[in-house]
């Protein structure tokens, strides 16, 4: 272990010493690591360890590197805060060790006290927002340290002043000092509020360190609110709420008052009465449009498990309800005047799934007459909302949004699929029909050969939007078939499937109404990393087309649905997930590697070098297609750059980039024109008139071939919502400007791409702008309104006015916290009114609604479970039942009206899950299915937990995939190392040299804390610099 210190001492002195930068120090303290792994807390306390005795500021790049090191997990949060805390002077001192501190003895220097304000504000952020604890390890040991610096920061401060006072001197604490108090108090509301450390300690197994901390919390917040009295209150709040109180004191029969009160209080809670049970018509209405309302989460699964939670075995209902929920999500859209895109997405919905879930083998199983359940829901739809033909044939004349073909296209339908006879359409229509079903029906078995022996999948493709019934099959059939292609590396069918498909928005909605982004993109995203040019390659140009189609189509599934890396089912080094992260971000040229430099040599001359005939192909040969995507807002940059200081002619520019209008370079516009919208937005430059030239010739300038002009429009529908931002802010700044408007019209008849889940700013103001409405009274008026909306049998058709959107918006803006309030103050109201159960059954459906971040609900069983981003309505939820107890005596209803809703939530989720345990799983031959596992803290084992961290450093120290030839030269010349050619070589920095000098010796107190090793962990806290929100730039 002294061998280790020695060489990670002397890496981190050195490093410290020549200013590394952060990618650079990432490398090597990786490539370290794994050649010499050492324990956290050491190598936290290394890093943290003061460097002088009389150290009064703090070097930015100890905070850099710090964090650094978390990301890279090789320290976690308890290692960060027991080291600061080792050296920190708050830190109580041993026996004997009370006298001043000494330059010779460097166990008793200190830390200057802004470091530790530092680490206190950035790991409230890691904790408060959810990043941290990755484990019961880190979070119990956290817990441990912050309890300890509690106590000794009022020992430490209280004897101080004692000494003061003994002296006849009474002064004020520094700011600095009170910083530090604030700051420490701001990380305890960070784990108080953090629901896996409530989790933790309300573990009988934790029921030691949940005393320690409330003691040492009870006389922490009184010394606090000497100096911050508002950061005092907040801590009594959290501490009242979840009863973090001195339980040692006790009243004379040895129990606590406020203890027995909260036990009655939760004997009452037991005894509350649920109301019955009803299924309103409203809670499978926002159901179906949480489903449809952004990227469709219409899972066969997700949807009838759910439905089965609701209703049980009664399929007749869940049928009848089915259908009804399915007209009532379109004829409310009809009336809140929805695009088009929405309107055919629900439309596909009713059409082309309802009837496969209604055929599905967990709704055959009990009896179920389809004929009378669609009978029953037909009677319940409003006929102004879906006139007969007759009526509506005035509105279509009108160019009215009619919806009188929707009821013959779901009962063909539903023929087409054999719930019903083709003879009972006209019955049921009530008219004639205008047409009779499909002849027909495809199945996926079928389609796949067809597509395989005569290659017809080009027109399955373009019936993908008809809307006949057979849409699922040929979604599923033409994501087999193109995971095929991939597998079988036939490029050129490849490319002019996806260039048929990226077109064709709506067929991309049908498409994720019967299958998940990753089981399309997957194999796409695998073909893309794993491209490489053959050694016998002829042409160089061809695979740049064949790429560029590929990467079109990713790239309009991303952008229309607003996906990450996870939805895809791909790993953070994919060559996609490293275009989305920055694909639209230029490198300084000092920053660019040798081969980056090279790459980017070769474009500029290619594309704008006059004395050449054109774009010749060892350009391409070259330069990969990946590499060049990750290098293209560099190239714009420099050209911009180049043009404005006339280096290069407006003339020259404008003929380079005539390259860029062909299909084999036009999705370069989607990162080039990214970087473009936000260079214009930035006013630290004078490039705008060459700006403005070169939108206009990308964006204005049609290019010749048809292929080319319909790629061109699909890049332009990508990045439309960026360029309209970006010139309408623009026009407000430069008023005078006309060539500002022309861009703006250019690209109106690409806008409204995206099936955002947020909402556009007119409806923020129709929720805020009326006197008196804010979001919370909106939300509210929307609980009510849908609580009012009688049953099916009721003769009130019309569905309320309702969109998901207002959910997103009030947890965007309002946090879950506030809207669960919300629902929970409308639904106490409507139970006041004589109300609740139909209240209750909404606020049920509203907080178990799936949605594309945080779900309560899993909703894509082909890709990894997203990381989460916040707290959801239902961990909220049973946060408040936890704590239901202490608000019995202020409110009883409200106390009264979360248990219920919990129940209920609980009981409907956990039927969910388990039926969800049987599902099968979705075969995706040869594309790497990564395994999806539960990310739940474990029980806690407290005797096994050191073993559990040992054997968790055992298993870690992986390096990262760089450039290995260019790290080495960039080593090489800030580090001065001596193996210029080889591995790393540390020696050159004095790592085990004599020099190094003997850090165990200082390193030995870190064991009072008796901490252990902590091992990797698996969760960092962010990968930028400046991630701690700090600027070092002007230091």
């Amino acid at each position: 272990m002294d061998s280790l210190i020695k060489e990670w001492a002397g890496f981190l002195d050195r490093c410290l010493e020549s200013r590394v930068r952060a990618d650079l120090f990432d490398a090597a303290a990786a490539q370290l690591h794994g050649k010499s792994p050492l324990p956290g807390p050491k190598l936290a306390g290394l890093l943290l360890k003061p460097r002088s005795a009389a150290a009064n500021s703090l070097d930015p790049r100890i905070i850099i590197y710090l964090e650094r090191l978390l990301a890279l997990k090789k320290v976690d949060a308890s290692d960060v805060l027991s080291a600061a805390f080792q050296f920190s002077r708050d830190h109580p001192p041993k026996t004997g060790d009370n006298a001043l501190p000494s330059k010779e003895d460097s166990s008793k220097w200190h830390n200057p006290s802004e470091l530790e304000e530092i680490v206190f504000h950035r790991l409230h952020k890691a904790f408060s927002t959810g990043e941290r604890p990755a484990t019961n390890t880190e979070a119990l040991r956290t817990l441990i340290i912050a309890s300890r610096w509690m106590s000794a920061m009022v020992t430490s401060h209280t004897s101080d002043s004692m000494i003061q006072a003994m002296a006849g001197l009474h002064q004020q604490p520094q700011q600095q000092s009170i910083n530090v108090r604030e700051a420490l108090g701001m990380l305890v509301v960070g784990l108080i509020e953090n629901v896996k450390i409530l989790e933790l300690l309300n573990r009988s197994q934790a029921k030691d360190v949940r005393k320690t901390f409330a003691q040492s919390l009870s006389t922490f917040i009184p010394f606090l609110s000497q100096t911050s009295l508002q950061y005092a209150n907040r801590l009594e709040i959290s501490q009242k709420e979840h009863d973090f109180h001195d339980k040692s004191l006790t009243n004379v029969n040895g129990e606590s008052a406020e203890n027995a009160r909260l036990e009655v209080a939760a004997l009452q809670l037991d005894a509350v009465i649920d109301p019955p049970i009803i299924n309103t018509r409203a809670g499978l209405y926002v159901l179906l449009n949480s489903l449809l309302v952004a990227r469709p989460l219409t899972d066969d699964f997700t949807i009838l498990n759910y439905l089965h939670s609701r209703y049980k075995i009664d399929t007749q209902n869940i049928a009848t309800d089915l259908v009804t929920a399915s007209f009532d999500v379109l004829a409310n859209a009809m009336y809140r005047s929805e695009s088009s895109q929405s309107m055919f997405c629900l439309k596909s919905f009713l059409v082309n799934k309802i009837p496969i879930l209604l055929t599905h083998p967990s709704l055959s199983t009990y009896p179920m007459t389809a004929e009378l359940c669609i009978t029953q829901a037909l009677s319940h739809v409003d006929p102004n909302a879906f006139p007969a033909f007759s009526q509506g044939f005035d509105d279509i004349m009108g160019n009215n949004n009619s919806l009188s073909d929707v009821r013959q296209d779901f009962l063909n339908s539903c023929a087409l699929h054999g719930l019903i006879p083709v003879n009972s359409v006209e019955r049921l229509l009530g008219e004639t029909p205008m047409q009779g079903p499909p002849e027909t029906k495809y199945v996926k078995k079928d389609l796949l050969a067809q597509c395989k022996d005569n290659e017809k999948v080009n027109m399955f493709i373009d019936e993908l939007e008809n809307l006949d019934g057979n849409g699922g099959a040929i979604a599923v059939a033409v994501t087999e078939f193109i995971s095929h292609l991939c597998e079988t590396q036939m490029t050129m069918y490849l490319k002019t499937i996806c260039n048929l498909l990226s077109r064709k928005p709506q067929a991309l909605d049908v498409m994720l109404q019967f299958t998940s982004p990753a089981s399309i993109l997957r194999p796409l995203c695998q073909f893309l990393d794993e491209w490489r040019y053959e050694g016998d390659q002829g042409e160089y140009q061809p695979v740049y087309d064949e790429f560029g189609a590929i990467l079109v189509l990713i790239l309009a599934f991303v952008h229309r649905y607003d996906l990450t890396y996870h939805d895809l089912g791909i790993n953070h080094d994919s060559f996609v997930a490293q275009l989305l992260e920055r694909g639209h971000i230029s490198v300084a040229p000092d920053d660019l590697t040798e081969e980056q430099g090279r790459h980017l040599g070769s474009w500029l001359r290619g594309l704008y070098d006059s004395d050449k005939e054109g774009l010749k192909d060892d350009v391409f040969a070259s330069c990969r297609p990946q590499d060049f995507y990750l290098v293209v807002p560099t190239l714009f940059s420099q050209t911009v750059m180049a043009c404005s200081a006339e280096v290069l002619s407006l003339d020259s520019v404008k003929g380079g980039l005539e390259y860029l209008h062909e299909t084999f370079l036009l999705p370069s516009l989607v990162g080039g024109l990214t970087w473009m919208a936000s260079h214009a937005l930035k006013q630290t430059h004078q490039d705008l008139d060459v700006l403005m030239q070169i939108f206009h010739k990308l964006i204005r300038s049609a290019p010749t071939s048809g292929d080319a002009q319909a790629m061109h429009s699909t890049i332009i529908s990508i990045v439309s919502r960026r360029l309209e931002k970006c010139f309408r802010t623009l026009k407000k700044r430069h008023p005078n400007r006309t060539d500002i408007e022309t861009l703006l019209q250019a690209i109106k008849g690409n806008l409204n791409y995206e099936r955002s889940a947020y909402a556009s700013m007119t409806e923020m103001d129709q929720w805020t702008s009326a006197p008196h409405n804010t979001l919370t009274s909106s939300l509210r008026h929307t609980v009510q309104q849908l609580s009012h909306w009688p049953s099916p049998a009721s003769l009130q058709l019309n569905p309320p006015s309702y969109t998901h959107r207002l959910i997103y918006a009030c947890l965007s803006i309002l946090g879950a916290y506030k809207t669960l309030c919300a629902i929970v103050d409308e639904i106490k109201a409507q139970t006041e009114a004589g109300n609740g159960a139909a209240a209750l059954d909404i606020g049920v459906c509203l907080i178990c609604a799936p949605s594309i971040e945080n779900s309560p609900l899993s909703v894509d069983v082909a890709a990894p479970t997203p990381p989460r981003t916040r707290s959801n309505l239902r961990e909220i939820l049973k946060d408040q039942f936890d704590n239901a107890t202490s608000l019995m005596s202020s409110d009883t209803v409200a106390a009264e009206t979360i248990v219920r809703l919990h129940r209920r939530v609980e009981a409907q989720l956990v039927v969910v899950a388990q039926a969800g345990l049987q599902a099968p799983q979705i075969d995706l031959p040869d594309v790497g299915m990564v395994d999806v596992q539960a990310q739940n803290l474990p029980d806690i084992d407290i005797k096994a937990m050191n073993d559990a961290a040992a054997a968790t450093i055992a298993a870690a120290g992986g390096e990262l995939d760089m450039n290995k030839e260019s790290l080495q030269r960039e080593l090489d010349q800030h580090l001065d190392l001596s193996a210029a050619g080889g591995g790393l070589d540390l020696s050159g920095m004095g790592v085990g040299a004599s020099g190094a000098g003997d850090m165990s010796a200082g390193m030995g107190s870190l064991q009072d804390l008796d901490l252990g090793g902590m091992g990797d962990m698996d969760m960092g806290l962010g990968d930028d610099d400046d991630a701690w929100g700090l600027d070092f730039s002007n230091l």
